[in-house]
């Protein structure tokens, strides 16, 4: 059995705090934890310990600005960037390079009922409501999950024909791309995230989870990436 100074660093190693796990006997014991944004967290190392394991708090929440969109003001560039997903997709505004908006929208349902609700809240808000230039979002990436990439790959489809219907340009950016450009690359995908997190913070002063953080860093290279070409096509 883990000593509780090994526990400690277990926890820490992702970023958590160990909070409570007095009567610690084994992997099932009740344990409370604290994630980097403070919510505390009651679960087990088990369930801990799973590679998909994240703050039920965070990944809930819905994050918004408290203001709504502003209107796009004449002669601003609105850049619209997408961290997307089929649960939580998170979602930032530039116009020009000043950040007005970032959220976090959930989709609940099966999978089916989650891609129409996605479609509508692009189609019908983003597109029509907030009237992007540009739209920018993450290509996807082969990691041992052939359904996920399928599923993903379905959403990338959805977006790109609601651009192009909407004859506005937008990029499909590879993660190492806007990650090089953020200085937020690490040695996994929980790193990354954790980096993503504390570079937005240090750049806004905002406390976001990883899903509106990548959102809004895939913006800010989309901005400067249009700010440095003025010639990109359909679908670069």
């Amino acid at each position: 059995m883990l000593s509780k100074t090994q526990r400690q660093e277990e926890i820490a190693a992702r970023g958590y705090t160990l909070i409570d796990d007095s009567g610690y006997k084994n992997l099932e014991s009740p344990i409370t934890i604290k994630c980097p944004h403070g919510h505390l967290i009651k679960t087990t190392r088990k369930r801990f310990r799973r590679e998909t394991f994240e703050c039920p708090k965070c990944n809930n929440d819905i994050v918004v600005n408290p203001k709504a969109v502003p209107p796009k003001a004449a002669g601003a560039t609105r850049v619209v960037a997408f961290d997307q997903a089929t649960e939580h997709f998170g979602l930032s505004v530039f116009d020009n390079n000043k950040l007005v908006y970032y959220s976090l929208y959930t989709f609940k349902g099966t999978l089916d009922s989650r891609l129409v609700a996605i479609t509508r809240r692009i189609r019908d808000i983003v597109i029509k409501e907030w009237r992007p230039d540009y739209i920018c979002f993450e290509d996807i990436q082969y990691e041992k999950n052939i359904r996920t990439f399928k599923i993903l790959a379905e959403l990338i489809g959805i977006i790109t024909e609601l651009c192009k219907e909407a004859e506005i340009r937008y990029e499909i950016v590879m993660p190492n791309v806007w990650r090089r450009y953020a200085n937020t690359a690490g040695k996994d995908r929980r790193t990354e995230k954790m980096l993503s997190v504390a570079k937005v913070k240090e750049l806004y002063n905002i406390d976001v989870g990883d899903d509106v953080a990548e959102a809004i860093l895939i913006g800010r290279y989309a901005v400067r990436r249009i700010g440095a070409t003025t010639s990109l096509a359909f679908g670069y």
